[in-house]
Order: structure tokens, then C-alpha cells, then sequence
């Protein structure tokens, strides 16, 4: 809303609001960015007899059929959803098994990100057999709904489809249940992967431009993957970027893995009590979930903040750039290519589920 961006206009992300953000929501059945990148239905892998782990479930990519639409309940909403492009958005949520989850969604259109008030989405997900129906659930005057989820035992990752009634519109969320002690590598994106955090405000600007990754980023993240990691995405990107950020990471091929926005804008400010906040807190709740957090890489000094402030040993923790080596962190400068060698030369880890 017009007003929430006002109360952050110190800032060059607030000054820009949620202009440009695009989103494919609009998309076919079947057809989220998330979806094209994998086959048509999912994949549930068979462990070796020998063992006992269980197998990690891979739960996206299954074609989806759209429930029919319905009149809006309120004649103001068709107005808003007239205003523009629809730019919902839906945070991936990391839970260990047995744990209840709550699916948050956020629903608005056009330029000025106008809510979506007091209006119908019907909630999906693939549990491996097929869609199962969540539920139809009411926006608040923020437009968000929040959707309890019953507690997964199987480790895997469960796709979500929210979908709005009033015009079929909808986004996609992913719901990683992953065991506790389960390993984790965790990574900024802007001017970490992104060759500058300037590469964010000309992609906003231009509505075109295609942020430019530093060398070895990409691989960076397949190595960590292909060594047995979860790669987990933690940016202070605010939520109205959470599609654009969903295709470029998948656009250029990082290993999947799950994306943590900001709910707020407030939260993506540049400093400590903002951004560095924010990210510590979620640091500090996968470590009291009880993963194991073994690298972790970002570029500003409110990443060193949020890393150290975690609990997280300097010498687990890269930065590339100005402030690469703070703290006793290492640094990197200007590529990540160097640090690819010794990813690739690593012994792979054993997780408590098999790939």
C-alpha cells in the first residue's frame, strides 16, 4: 500500500515501492516457474536396501488443474484486480517432521501493490499422491491469508498452489519438511550471488534488466548440493520481488532450494535493526529447529551481524567484498570460483534422509 512504502522512504527500497515486480501468476495449470523446471509429476526415490534412512520426498512439478472461478464477494475487489498485474507472493517454510506448519500468502495487484481485502483463495498441495485440498481461506485487510498444515513424518519438499477465486490468479509456496540435524548451507543473494546490490534496483528500474551473478556463483550452489547440502536462500529481498527472484534463481540454474523474503518492508532497511534483524532471526530459529547450519556466505556487514549474531563460527561464514575478512570471517574478492575448488574437493555429508 501507498502509505506503508511512504514510512520507508529513507530508504531507496521503500523510495521504489513495489513498482515493476511482475509476477507469473497468471500462469497456466501446471505451468509456475517453479513447475516448468520440473518433470511432469513428481519423483519419490527408493533407498538402497542397506539403507535405513528414509527417502527424501520430491513433491513439484505435477500438472495442476485450477478450481473454477467465482464472483467476487466485493465489487471494490475487481477494481483492484483491474488495477494490475497480480503480484501475490507465498514464503517457503522450513519445518522438521511432525511439526504443524502455517502456509502465509499475500495477495495484491498493479503497481502500488493494492490488497486484495476480504476474498476467497482456495489452497493445494501435493503430498505425492496428488493435490490435496487445504482448504478455502479469507484475505485479511492486508491481504494475507495463513494456511495450518497438519504435520508431515516424511521428509521432503511438498509444492503448495494458492489460487484466487475472484479470478484464478495464483502463486506458488514450497514446504521443505526436513529432519532435525538435517545440513545446511545458507546464502544471501543481492551483491553475494549478484555482482552488486545495484544489480536489484536496475532490474526494478528498467523492469528488464537481468542481475548479472559473480563468477562461480551458480556453481557455487550446485557443488553444495551435489555434496549432499540443502542450499537454503535468505535475502532481505521484501515479498513483492518473490516471484522475479523465483525465475532468476531458476532461470540461471542455482540448485533449487528454499527462498526466505521479508514479509515487510521494514525489514529489508539496510541495517542491523532491520534487514540484520531479521535474518538473525530466522538464523536462530532453524538452529533452535535443530539444523546444522555448516557455511554460510553474504557480502554486507549486517550478513556478518546476522551470521555471527546467530551463533554461526567466523570461519564457516564468506563474504565477498568491501567487507570480506571482518570479523574474522574469509573473504573472497569478486568471484567465487576459488571457493568452488575447495566446495568441489570436499567430502559429501551424510544427511538423515537420502537424496
Amino acid at each position: 500500500m501507498a502509505s506503508r512504502l511512504a514510512s520507508l522512504s529513507l530508504t531507496l527500497i521503500a523510495l521504489l515501492g513495489p513498482i515493476g515486480c511482475g509476477s507469473s501468476s497468471k500462469d497456466g495449470p501446471g505451468d509456475t516457474p517453479d513447475a516448468r523446471a520440473q518433470a511432469d509429476a513428481p519423483v519419490v526415490p527408493s533407498p538402497d536396501a542397506s539403507d535405513s534412512r528414509p527417502a527424501f520426498r520430491d513433491c513439484r512439478g505435477r500438472a495442476f488443474t485450477p478450481a473454477p472461478n467465482e464472483d467476487w464477494r466485493h465489487t471494490a475487489s475487481g477494481l483492484v484486480a483491474a488495477s494490475g498485474d497480480p503480484g501475490h507472493s507465498a514464503q517457503d517454510q522450513v519445518v522438521p517432521p511432525g511439526t504443524n506448519a502455517a502456509l502465509p500468502g499475500k495477495f495484491a495487484y498493479g503497481l502500488t501493490s493494492q490488497d486484495l481485502q476480504d476474498e476467497r483463495v482456495q489452497v493445494f498441495l501435493d503430498d505425492c499422491t496428488g493435490w490435496a485440498d487445504l482448504g478455502v481461506f479469507a484475505t485479511n485487510d492486508d491481504g494475507r491469508i495463513s494456511v495450518p498444515v497438519v504435520a508431515f513424518a516424511a521428509a521432503g519438499v511438498y509444492e503448495v498452489r494458492f489460487q484466487v477465486l475472484g479470478d484464478g490468479s495464483t502463486t506458488t509456496s514450497f514446504l521443505w519438511v526436513l529432519p532435525v540435524e538435517t545440513r545446511l548451507v545458507v546464502t544471501d543473494i543481492d551483491g553475494t550471488m549478484t555482482q552488486s546490490d545495484a544489480e536489484l534496483f536496475m532490474e526494478i528500474l528498467t523492469g528488464s534488466h537481468v542481475p548479472v551473478p559473480y563468477p562461480g556463483a551458480v556453481d557455487l550452489t550446485t557443488a553444495h548440493h551435489a555434496g549432499g547440502y540443502v542450499v537454503l536462500y535468505l535475502t532481505g529481498r521484501p515479498y513483492w520481488l518473490t516471484q522475479r527472484t523465483r525465475d532468476w534463481l531458476r532461470d540461471l540454474s542455482f540448485t533449487p532450494g528454499p527462498l526466505r523474503v521479508t514479509d515487510n518492508n521494514a525489514d529489508a532497511v539496510p541495517a542491523e535493526s532491520g534487514v540484520g534483524d531479521y535474518k538473525k532471526a530466522r538464523l536462530e530459529e532453524w538452529l533452535a529447529a535443530g539444523y546444522v547450519i555448516d557455511f554460510a556466505y553474504g557480502n554486507a556487514a549486517t550478513d556478518i551481524y546476522a551470521y555471527l549474531g546467530a551463533g554461526l563460527d567466523a570461519a564457516d561464514v564468506w563474504i565477498i567484498g568491501a567487507h570480506g575478512g571482518e570479523q574474522g570471517t574469509h573473504a573472497a574478492d569478486g568471484t567465487w570460483v576459488p571457493r568452488l575448488a575447495e566446495i568441489s574437493a570436499l567430502s559429501p555429508v551424510s544427511q538423515p534422509f537420502v537424496w
